[in-house]
């Protein structure tokens, strides 16, 4: 059978069958719309297989009529842009959406991140802050004053322990206490001490007019001295170095105080230490054979003062006058 060729009414591509399907209606291989062969034209019998190129799409009689070609379907530049276009968009809006979707995480992880840093990283500033300040400051003058050393604390209180009242020295104790006890019935606080060679005084209330006191004639002799002397007495010492104690109690602030006088009989542990600026530190336990047992027992701190007591007032430095007593008299012998 001899070929010939034709163009395709619809896309004008070139066809090329067998003579027998002219007349007939077929498919294009290319653009897949149907149309009539058109009748072979005269010509040489060899024509139309010289005009046939490689490659051309070509009909076979044994074929069937809606046979579609083997070749790929051709698709207009047009609607390939189109559906690049379309696949592109699809592609650009996942990756958007995706990208919108990243930006709300980070944006809250950060968020709940600077809210939990927000404390520590506000104080770091603050200190770093400060330090700066100081490291900028300008050094002190070299010339400034010194700075007053602080006061000494106060010194502690002592507390008041009650004084046992008892005339055996050997049992006589002195409690670790500010001095105190009783005086004629009434409770006594040694609130000032005064000491001279002479005297010791311990008063409560101004020394000048106290409202009870107890005075310890001392009498050192020359060269003696006040500080680290210790004085035992006790009832029955009978030598000519017994001291004088006197008390003084008021029960009428109005009016002048009572006092006694005791040269024997009574019980006593005095102990003076060192002195330091003026100050002596001592001990005492002093028992009266008085009938409502005045005792003064602790510790005490005593202004020192001259012999001639310039430092402190000291009321009297010399014994007062003793009553004629004929019980007195009569033990130790003495005459008028």
């Amino acid at each position: 059978m001899a070929d010939f060729k034709f163009s395709c009414p619809h896309c004008s591509i070139s066809v090329e069958c067998d003579e027998l399907w002219c007349g007939h209606e077929i498919q294009c291989p290319s653009c897949q719309k149907e149309f009539v062969v058109p009748q072979k034209p005269a010509g040489p019998p060899h024509a139309a297989l010289a005009s046939a190129a490689p490659g051309q799409p070509k009909l076979s009689i044994g074929a069937s009529r809606t046979q579609h070609s083997t070749a790929p379907k051709a698709v207009a530049p047009q609607v390939a842009a189109l559906e690049h276009q379309l696949k592109q968009a699809k592609t650009g809006q996942k990756s958007g959406v995706m990208k919108w979707v990243t930006v709300g995480i980070v944006v809250v992880v950060l968020g709940v991140g600077g809210y939990l840093a927000y404390g520590p990283v506000t104080e770091y500033l603050a200190k770093r802050a400060e330090a700066k300040k100081q490291a900028s400051a300008p050094p002190p003058p070299t010339n400034a004053a010194p700075a007053e050393p602080a006061p000494p604390p106060p010194p502690k209180e002592l507390p008041l322990l009650p004084a046992v009242w008892t005339l055996d020295v050997a049992q006589a104790t002195i409690p670790e206490g500010k001095a105190n006890g009783t005086l004629s019935g009434t409770n006594f606080i040694v609130e000032t001490a005064l000491c001279t060679p002479q005297v010791l005084g311990l008063y409560e209330g101004a020394p000048r007019s106290p409202d009870r006191a107890v005075l310890v004639y001392l009498n050192l002799k020359p060269g003696e001295s006040l500080t680290n002397h210790t004085w035992t007495v006790s009832p029955d010492k009978r030598d000519s170095g017994v001291r004088q104690v006197l008390k003084e109690w008021k029960t009428d602030p109005r009016y002048a105080p009572h006092t006694k006088t005791f040269s024997s009989g009574y019980a006593m542990k005095l102990e003076l230490g060192e002195a330091v600026s003026n100050v002596i530190s001592g001990k005492i336990f002093l028992a009266l054979p008085d009938t409502e047992q005045s005792v003064v027992a602790g510790q005490f701190k005593a202004q020192v003062a001259s012999a001639s007591g310039s430092a402190a007032p000291v009321a009297a430095a010399a014994p007062p006058p003793r009553a004629s007593d004929p019980a007195f008299d009569k033990r130790y012998g003495r005459k008028h």
